[in-house]
C-alpha cells in the first residue's frame, strides 16, 4: 500500500511527525511544507526527525529524510515577530559558519525581517535569507549525512546549539523558542572563542552585534547554573566522553573537546545573567 505522510507546520509537528514517518513501518515517505521560518531555514531540511525528552534535546530520534521539501516564503507573512526574530538566532548562526553575503543581508534588512515588514517580503530579502540559509546546510548534510565528522561537516551546524540544548532541557521546552536558546548559545561559542584564540575578537563583536539588534539572547535567564551544566552532560555531541564545541574562527569554524570546565562554567553564568541594563525579554508561555 502506498502511503505519504504531509507535515504541513513548523519544527515541533515536522520533528516527530519526521519520527512517526521513519518508524511507521520502518519508513514511510513523507513531505515537508515548513511554515515557519524557523523551519524553512533549519529544521525541516537534513532528515534529522525526532522528540525531545526531559533529559534533554532530540534524544530519541532518527535519520529519514523527506521525499521532498516545499517552502513557500508567503506563509511567513502571518507569523508573529516573535517566532520571526527568533528564528534569525538560527540565521545568525549560519552567517557565522563562513556566509559573509548572508550575514551582510542580515545586518542590511534584519530589522525589517523581524518586524514581518512587507517591503522585505517585496525586495527579495526574506527569500534570500531563506535560500542563503537553506542551500548551506543542504551541502553541508550532502557532505556528512550522518554526522560522522569528527571536526567539520554537519557538526558545525551545531554553532550555538550545546548551550543552547541545555537552555531548552532547564526551561523544561516551555518557554524558550528554539531560535532564542540558540541565540544565547551562539554568544557563549563566541566568547569561549574568544578566550581560547580561535574567535578573533573582531569577529566575535560583530556577531554579538547583530544578537544585540535583534535584541536575542540579551535578556536574564532564570535557570540554575548547575542544571543547566548538567543538561549538558547529556549532550549528544559528546565524542570519547568528551564534549565537542563548535566556535567561530575568523571566517569559518573550529571544533574543540578540550574546553576547561571552569570557563564553559564561567562563560554559561554571563549568558544566564544576560546584559544588564539592556531590554531584552523572554515572555512568559502560559502553561
Amino acid at each position: 500500500m502506498n502511503r505519504r505522510q504531509f507535515a504541513i507546520g513548523g519544527g515541533a509537528l515536522g520533528d516527530p511527525a519526521g519520527f512517526l514517518a521513519a518508524t511507521y513501518l520502518r519508513g514511510v515517505p513523507w513531505i515537508q511544507v515548513p511554515t515557519t521560518l524557523v523551519a524553512q531555514v533549519d529544521s525541516a531540511i537534513g532528515g534529522k526527525t525526532g522528540v525531545d525528552l526531559p533529559e534533554g534535546k532530540n534524544l530519541l530520534g532518527a535519520f529519514h529524510h523527506p521525499a521532498a521539501i516545499v517552502i513557500d516564503v508567503a506563509a511567513l507573512r502571518p507569523l508573529p515577530g516573535r517566532q520571526l526574530r527568533a528564528a534569525l538566532g538560527e540565521v545568525v548562526k549560519m552567517a557565522a559558519l563562513g556566509d559573509e553575503a548572508l550575514f551582510a543581508t542580515l545586518e542590511a534588512d534584519a530589522d525589517a525581517i523581524a518586524a514581518g515588514d512587507p517591503a522585505a517580503f517585496e525586495d527579495g530579502a526574506v527569500a534570500e535569507v531563506v535560500e542563503r540559509s537553506a542551500w548551506a546546510k543542504v551541502e553541508v548534510v550532502s557532505e556528512d549525512e550522518h554526522e560522522q565528522g569528527a571536526s567539520g561537516g554537519r557538526i558545525t551546524l551545531n554553532l550555538g546549539h550545546t548551550l543552547g540544548h541545555a537552555l531548552e532541557a532547564a526551561d523544561g521546552y516551555r518557554t524558550l523558542l528554539h531560535g532564542e536558546a540558540v541565540a544565547y548559545g551562539t554568544r557563549a561559542a563566541v566568547r569561549i572563542g574568544t578566550q581560547l584564540g580561535v574567535t578573533p575578537p573582531e569577529r566575535g563583536a560583530r556577531i554579538e552585534r547583530l544578537l544585540d539588534r535583534l535584541d536575542l539572547g540579551r535578556a536574564p535567564l532564570p535557570y540554575p547554573l548547575d542544571v543547566v551544566l548538567t543538561a549538558m552532560g547529556t549532550d549528544k555531541k559528546h565524542s570519547g566522553g568528551r564534549l565537542r564545541w563548535v566556535l567561530p574562527t575568523g571566517d569559518a569554524t573550529v571544533v574543540r573537546d578540550d574546553v576547561p570546565a571552569e570557563l564553559v562554567a564561567t562563560v554559561a553564568a554571563s549568558v544566564l545573567a544576560g546584559w544588564a541594563g539592556q531590554s531584552g525579554s523572554i515572555p512568559e508561555v502560559p502553561a
